[in-house]
């Protein structure tokens, strides 16, 4: 190829990369790829015994790193699926870090259910998170389901399986802004 043919392709693609940066909006996290779907996919059925949960009640388990940004995002919408299906399952938070960092963010995320530390890693390892935002839902004591990030449709699902679980009802959930494709966090 002739050089200026190439330079003037290199240049045209980089004209598209600055007008696509103006005009999509800023995206908060990291894509979901094919291996972290397949990896979480694998782990449903296992036997969970880093935390202990109620038999007859579905337990939502949600993977936290304190100073990542899609944690903060990912946090309002946490609240809202806790507010309405709190009579429904037990929510927990795990906190990549030591028990005065987990207590400092349920503290400035004004948390209303239980947070614990996973100072080593190892509760993380057993659930297979990679990533903040990973949700997991535990039921019977084995994992049913693992989300590798979050969005409204990931949390739409979830809610649908609490509902269908406990038999109850789907509750409506403000979701507006939550990402249209799942969206996971920063390394744990």
């Amino acid at each position: 190829m002739n050089q200026r043919l190439v330079s003037c392709l290199l240049l045209l693609a980089a004209g598209a990369a600055i007008l696509l940066a103006c005009f999509l909006p800023p995206r908060v996290g990291h894509p979901v790829t094919p291996f972290m779907k397949s990896s979480a996919e694998k782990l449903a059925g296992q036997l969970i015994t880093k935390i202990p949960g109620e038999a007859d009640r579905p337990m939502v388990v949600i993977f936290v790193l304190s100073d990542c940004p899609c944690s903060l995002e990912y946090e309002p919408y946490v609240h809202r699926l806790f507010q309405a299906y709190r009579d429904r399952g037990t929510f927990i938070e795990v906190v990549a870090g030591d028990d005065a960092t987990a207590q400092q963010w349920k503290a400035q995320q004004s948390t209303p259910f239980p947070v614990i530390s996973d100072p080593d890693g190892k509760i993380a390892q057993e659930f297979g998170a990679l990533r903040s935002a990973y949700t997991a839902l535990v039921m019977n004591g084995k994992i049913r389901k693992i989300w590798p990030g979050y969005s409204a449709g990931m949390l739409r699902e979830l809610g649908s399986v609490i509902a269908n679980a406990t038999g109850g009802s789907e509750q409506s959930l403000d979701l507006d802004q939550a990402p249209d494709r799942l969206t996971s966090g920063c390394p744990l």
